[in-house]
């Protein structure tokens, strides 16, 4: 009797075990958000050193060619997508660049991408920026 309930309890433990620790795994907003400025800085270090070989900022029509670009010598994995899971923005303008998330409505509004500052939605769209000065829009901690 006691190993039939030994047994059942080991069983229990093994078939909810799993869903318990992969829901208290959830990332936050905020944990969501910082990731995603991190990799963006990952990217933008890599895009700096990319420019610092090549005299320009590479030149490719989406996230995918970009990481081809990066991958091997300047990211040993380069992110495409943000923490919400959307694939990064970037442009080549003029002799700089643009990087932008989406962030958490993954719908991207560029209106606003020339203004720097802190974000107060997570909604907002996260943007590095180089044209001669960096432009940052980041989002708030707090």
């Amino acid at each position: 009797m006691i190993k039939s309930i030994l047994i059942a309890l080991i069983l229990l433990a093994t078939l909810t075990g799993p869903l318990t620790a992969a829901d208290s795994c959830t990332p936050t907003g905020a944990e969501r958000a910082r990731w995603t400025m991190s990799d963006m800085l990952s990217l933008r270090t890599a895009l700096e050193a990319y420019a610092q070989d090549n005299k320009a900022y590479p030149t490719v029509t989406g996230i995918d060619e970009l990481r081809k670009q990066l991958e091997g010598k300047y990211m040993l994995v380069a992110p495409v997508r943000d923490a919400w899971g959307t694939p990064y923005r970037y442009e080549r303008n003029g002799d700089g660049f643009r990087l932008v998330s989406a962030g958490a409505d993954a719908k991207f509004d560029a209106s606003a991408w020339s203004t720097a500052g802190r974000l107060k939605s997570l909604s907002d769209d996260a943007v590095m920026s180089e044209q001669g000065r960096w432009l940052f829009r980041s989002w708030s901690f707090e």
